[in-house]
């Protein structure tokens, strides 16, 4: 017998579920795709997703067969608002933890994504020269990307509408985080900080419009790549998981916990200058900060600790905590494909 949709515990445990993804969602190195897979309700999601986006069912509509529609809509109501909870209440707590031990964040960042390149690896079926070969363009093509991209993009609105989109990738793809791209566009910050300060009713034009566009790219890309993507897997399984693989490898350089700012934007007097410290010097830096002058991150620089000391010695323990964790998830994911 099919169980009831308007059941009260069945939409709690999916509240619960939707929590979980949105708790992951917010951590990069997890993916809200595979706390769904681990669930048991992966398939239905992924169903439940296209059919609410396709074609057929906007004809339902229209011809008011909406029983259909209501299923859909209930069941991905009740995660969705179980991940909004999670967006609200974690949000502000990671962006405190970048804020105030970065070195240590960083280092549990590294570890999940570290975790998942293997977990994600594993799914190709078979190596041969195509998959290699995607496996070393993705890498390359990434590390490209994240050393041209700035440490801190702008918050501009078609920036917001990407971000939108790649967060619900991480919601259809197990081992795929929203979070990590995020960090890699320079994004992470601002996007969960202004869904932080919305969550706490602290309200401006710059948080509304990051939610706003992040909402109408998140509805685009729930529309166009689930199908997009679904294609994929079904026709180059191999190389899309190359492919995606190489461009986490190729992302790691962003996510080693040891950086400086070597280069930054100064906003004073209504100029923008750019500083260099290598080239400009410290002193320089000093004195437009004396001068009130607001500094942007443009350009991080990564390097090796000097001593081996306490706090690096946690930094590494913190980074095979994060590939553990995320192995053993995987094993309950895999268990749970088997039965």
């Amino acid at each position: 017998m099919k169980e009831n949709r308007f059941s009260l515990l069945k939409n709690i445990k999916l509240f619960v579920i939707g929590y979980l993804m949105g708790a992951a969602n917010v951590i990069p190195g997890v993916s809200g795709g595979t706390v769904a897979f681990v669930s048991g309700i992966y398939e239905e999601l992924i169903l439940s997703i296209k059919n609410l986006a396709s074609l057929d069912m906007l004809k339902k509509i229209f011809n008011f067969q909406v029983k259909g529609f209501f299923d859909s809509i209930i069941f991905l109501s009740s995660i969705g608002l179980g991940t909004l909870f999670a967006f609200a209440t974690l949000a502000k707590f990671i962006t405190w933890l970048l804020d105030n031990y970065q070195v240590y964040t960083y280092s549990v960042f590294l570890g999940l994504i570290l975790g998942s390149i293997f977990i994600v690896s594993k799914m190709i079926k078979s190596w041969n020269f195509l998959s290699i070969l995607a496996l070393l363009c993705g890498t390359f093509f990434a590390y490209i990307i994240v050393n041209m991209i700035p440490y801190e993009t702008p918050n501009e609105w078609w920036i917001s509408f990407l971000c939108g989109i790649i967060a619900i990738i991480a919601m259809i793809l197990p081992g795929i985080s929203g979070s990590f791209l995020l960090l890699i566009l320079g994004q992470y910050k601002y996007v969960w900080g202004a869904i932080s300060n919305i969550s706490r009713f602290q309200f401006s034009i710059a948080d509304i419009s990051t939610c706003f566009w992040i909402g109408v790219g998140a509805v685009i890309g729930l529309g166009v790549f689930s199908h997009f993507l679904n294609w994929l897997f079904r026709k180059y399984h191999d190389l899309t998981i190359a492919l995606l693989s190489g461009f986490m490898i190729g992302s790691l350089w962003r996510l080693w916990p040891w950086q400086r700012t070597v280069v930054f934007s100064a906003k004073i007097a209504n100029q923008v200058l750019r500083i260099d410290i290598n080239s400009d010097g410290i002193k320089k830096f000093e004195e437009l900060r004396s001068a009130g002058a607001k500094f942007k991150a443009l350009v991080n620089e990564n390097f090796l600790p000097k001593q081996l000391d306490f706090s690096v010695i946690l930094a590494i323990v913190l980074v095979f905590t994060g590939i553990i964790f995320v192995v053993l998830f995987e094993m309950m994911a895999i268990k749970k494909k088997k039965e």
